[in-house]
């Protein structure tokens, strides 16, 4: 590829929490094969979403996606990745963490290495980030489709290093802790208990439920009403009933159903039951970042 050519990439950067105190605790033998095995996960975890590390420098890996979409999922299993090492004890120190930054911008290489407004930015973005974090730039955030802006939160507003003007700098919770912050029971308001159709679609398939239709299961099982290929989806996931003119989900999983409305709202699930009302996305399983083939589109309309 020429140096001329500029296109546009996201670039991440996720950098080891704590290096120093782990060389200063375990020594630089044990502290680099930890490290090494740390990178090797992430470097697994990018491959497996169409990007690939450029290049690591000491405890930080830089790492390239074509889109965003594939950015945002690989930061959320990074997390997820390392997590469930360091609990099957890959680790000999116990846990690591990272900490992710990323951005989606323009990009040109000089010979192999990749210059330009993403590594800036990305780079920029990482040394704001602490421990388990995922931060990244607005205009990554409104690249992204919209079920997976939801939970973005504002974090802070610098002088961009990479153009004339301000970085919003955003963050994308990961943990099932930081989505239970919204979780709760939703509002018995009048709006939500007088809905009397609702229209399930995924892909080319769309469930009609009303007074006629009051009863709809969902899973990976073909026995069921609608088959959803979620990648953390049970065979027979949850199901939806219409009672009192009312619809009601109830998640009989083991990973959990959540709900994510179109104003912004959240719920997550398990083995519970919730009122349906408005409209949004359903994930059987998983979440918009690490598993958005297990979304349902949901709309609820008063007749």
């Amino acid at each position: 590829m020429s140096d001329d050519t500029i296109q546009k990439l996201a670039i991440l950067y996720a950098d080891v929490s704590g290096s120093t105190h782990i060389y200063e605790k375990h020594g630089d033998v044990i502290a680099r094969q930890n490290i090494e095995a740390c990178i090797s996960i992430l470097s697994d975890v990018a491959s497996s979403l169409e990007g690939s590390v450029v290049k690591t420098i000491g405890d930080e890996a830089m790492c390239k996606f074509p889109n965003p979409v594939k950015a945002a999922m690989a930061a959320t299993a990074m997390h997820e990745a390392l997590q469930l090492a360091s609990e099957q004890g890959k680790f000999s120190i116990g846990e690591v963490h990272v900490k992710i930054g990323w951005h989606y911008g323009s990009v040109r290489y000089r010979g192999k290495e990749l210059i330009g407004e993403a590594p800036i930015i990305a780079q920029q973005i990482i040394n704001l980030a602490k421990k388990d974090e995922i931060l990244t730039s607005s205009q990554s955030i409104d690249a992204l489709p919209e079920e997976l802006k939801y939970n973005a939160r504002f974090i802070n507003s610098v002088e961009a290093d990479a153009w004339d003007g301000e970085l919003k700098v955003y963050g994308l919770p990961w943990e099932e802790e930081e989505e239970v912050t919204r979780i709760g029971k939703l509002p018995s308001t009048e709006d939500d208990t007088t809905h009397k159709v609702l229209l399930l679609d995924y892909g080319d398939k769309q469930i009609r439920l009303d007074s006629e239709h009051t009863h709809c299961t969902i899973g990976r099982g073909d026995m069921n009403n609608l088959c959803v290929d979620g990648k953390f989806t049970s065979k027979s996931h949850a199901e939806i009933t219409f009672r009192h003119g009312i619809f009601h989900l109830q998640d009989n999983s083991t990973n959990g159903t959540a709900v994510y409305f179109a104003n912004g709202r959240n719920i997550r699930l398990h083995r519970e039951e919730a009122m349906l009302g408005d409209h949004g996305t359903i994930y059987f399983g998983g979440t918009p970042l690490n598993d958005p083939h297990a979304g349902v589109i949901f709309r609820c309309h008063r007749v």
